[in-house]
């Protein structure tokens, strides 16, 4: 599982608050209620998952903010491409980083308590890849029905594209939203097309963490396997005519199978 150190979760959240400072105007009262809103809940968001199994994007210490910031930059590039490509764009930048921003937000949890907890059960950790579970402790809402709460608590104004965005950042994956996208009157269809701008970040980002953690994992597996390999070239030779072992005429060689193996199967405590 991808590990952050401190450093990049640092850097990570700054980036964050960047994005938040250059992309609202200074000074203006949707800034300050934002950065307010971070700053309360910095401790939780720096550390929050973006997910909860390890298949799933970012399932890992500080894969929320990670996460943001990736569907943020996709949703820019998506924009802009819709618009290359003949679409109509009738939101403004503010919106799109605005919706993408917050299209997670529920994740972080509530006003006083986090919404993933790590998983306690070592049988479904072990057989389900469950690093973490949802906190039953607190009020059981949909992600972006939380997200909107925690935006209206701080007093953050959403308009109808960006409230739409975020309920509708799930695409037809959310049942919920066949009201707004599954619709044959074409009277009743989507106005603006920033709820799919979104969307479609969110799913090409995810699709890419995934195949991130695809990838890692079968690099660590081929890491392993090569370590191994290596143990196998510089272990004790056998006596080629009676199969009794004899230990090597070089140390350097006999320091390095030791190496090797303690970087294997030594205590990682």
């Amino acid at each position: 599982m991808k590990q952050l150190s401190e450093a990049q979760l640092q850097e990570n959240w700054d980036k964050l608050i960047q994005v938040i400072k250059d992309t609202f105007e200074d000074g203006s009262e949707r800034r300050e209620k934002l950065l307010k809103m971070y700053h309360d809940l910095e401790d939780r968001m720096i550390m929050a998952p973006a997910s909860g199994k390890e298949e799933f994007h970012y399932c890992h210490v500080g894969g929320y903010v990670e996460h943001v910031l990736h569907v943020v930059d996709t949703a820019r590039k998506i924009s802009d491409t819709y618009e290359a490509s003949g679409g109509y764009k009738s939101w403004t930048d503010e919106e799109v980083v605005f919706s993408a921003l917050h299209h997670d937000l529920g994740k972080v949890g509530d006003l006083n308590d986090e919404y993933y907890v790590p998983q306690d059960n070592d049988w479904r950790r072990k057989t389900l890849g469950e690093v973490y579970t949802h906190n039953t402790d607190i009020p059981n809402m949909r992600v972006p029905d939380r997200a909107l709460f925690l935006l209206q608590h701080y007093g953050v104004k959403c308009n109808v594209n960006e409230t739409l965005a975020i309920k509708l950042a799930d695409g037809l994956y959310d049942d919920s939203s066949q009201y707004y996208l599954k619709v044959f009157d074409s009277s009743r269809s989507l106005k603006n097309h920033l709820p799919l701008i979104i969307h479609w970040a969110d799913h090409m980002a995810s699709t890419v963490e995934f195949d991130e953690w695809k990838r890692g994992d079968e690099d660590e597996k081929e890491e392993m396997e090569s370590k191994i390999e290596n143990i196998k070239n510089v272990t004790v030779s056998k006596d080629k005519q009676n199969g009794v072992p004899q230990e090597h005429e070089d140390p350097v060689l006999e320091d390095k199978h030791k190496d090797l193996f303690d970087e294997l199967f030594g205590d990682k405590s």
